[in-house]
């Protein structure tokens, strides 16, 4: 922040002698303004200055709703952003017959909006995981994404009305989409950090908190791969092939495919539960701890996998709406078409054998 406030200083004062220097030289504002967007170097000066107003505006709002980062924060930031850049890059070869100040300046923007988006994403998984979180960070995140969404629609409207008023394929397509992806994102991360809220309301008790988080992910991640089929489709036929959307459709696709596999697996294990776990005995309660790992209380009744650890049946499907392997020593949860098998042999049948 310090270096910024040092560069913003230096290239303030650099316009503001050029600004001095053209109205001196020339004495009329008409001369002065057409020497300023003639000059070169004036134009250097005028587009830095801009550009570094920006950063400013953007690490006051950093500051205001998010505060002093977190290292993790910061890495999910340096990580992005040059994958980030690398993309844009791509997007103005595209759109190199419309490269303008008024472009170079939105592309800008359009980097330092989605920073903030990455940094409110890491600030509610920070905040999920932590157990007392104090009120003013509760107000300031959630003011923060309210922020964001404004922000989001004001951009969206802005390149739609250049759309509409164009009636022609131009750069405002791009920018189109990509704020529809951050308002989804927004409201997906909104509505997230809203069961965050609901389960800590219910002391840690809500047990399809799990699931609905998951039906969340996978609508989001539909709507993201619709999206980005529909701009990938829309810059083809105007444009060619759009180098940089390829990497984001293909892990957007990637992402919902693992989603949809996850969910036919969770409902193959998880359906019918009582035939596939057996009952823990008493003995078998006595014999071991009698905690459920998953949530740390003493056990009554519980369900025993197939390498004897036990478990209550609702941490054991809550745990599976998120992983297929044993809590405790990750050994994989047969899945439906084995169940019986793996449920006679934990039994003691014997293969080929009818249980009495």
């Amino acid at each position: 922040m310090i270096r910024l406030q040092t560069y913003a200083a230096f290239s303030l004062l650099a316009t503001a002698s050029a600004v001095y220097y053209a109205f001196s030289s020339r004495e009329q504002f008409y001369p002065a303004m057409v020497y300023l967007s003639t000059s070169k170097i004036c134009f250097v000066l005028l587009l830095n200055t801009g550009l570094v107003a920006m950063c400013v505006a953007w690490q006051l709002v950093k500051r205001l709703f998010l505060g002093s980062l977190r290292e993790a924060e910061v890495e999910r930031l340096n990580e992005q952003s040059w994958r980030e850049v690398v993309e844009i890059l791509f997007a103005v070869t595209i759109f190199r017959q419309d490269f303008s100040v008024s472009f170079l300046a939105m592309v800008a923007a359009l980097l330092l909006v989605k920073a903030l988006h990455w940094l409110a994403q890491k600030r509610v998984e920070y905040i999920e995981t932590t157990p007392s979180v104090p009120m003013l960070s509760h107000i300031r995140i959630v003011s923060f994404m309210a922020f964001l969404l404004i922000v989001d629609c004001l951009f969206l409207s802005n390149s739609l009305r250049s759309l509409i008023d164009k009636r022609e394929a131009s750069v405002a397509i791009f920018f189109s989409f990509e704020y529809m992806i951050l308002a989804t994102s927004t409201v997906s991360t909104f509505v997230k950090y809203v069961f965050y809220i609901s389960d800590m309301l219910m002391e840690g008790q809500w047990e399809k908190k799990a699931v609905y988080t998951f039906y969340l992910e996978l609508i989001s991640d539909l709507v993201h791969l619709s999206l980005y089929m529909l701009f990938f489709i829309a810059i083809f036929l105007n444009y060619g092939v759009p180098l940089h959307l390829i990497r984001e459709l293909y892990e957007t696709f990637r992402n919902f495919k693992i989603r949809v596999a996850d969910y036919v697996r969770y409902r193959k294990i998880t359906s019918n539960m009582n035939e596939r776990f057996p009952d823990a005995t008493a003995e078998e309660l006595n014999a071991s701890d009698a905690t459920c790992i998953i949530c740390r209380e003493e056990m009554t009744t519980a369900k025993k996998l197939l390498c004897g650890h036990l478990f209550h049946v609702h941490c054991l499907r809550s745990w599976l709406e998120r992983q297929h392997t044993c809590p405790t020593c990750r050994a994989p949860i047969i899945p439906p078409d084995n169940g019986r098998a793996a449920s006679a042999r934990q039994h003691g049948a014997q293969p080929g054998v009818q249980p009495g």
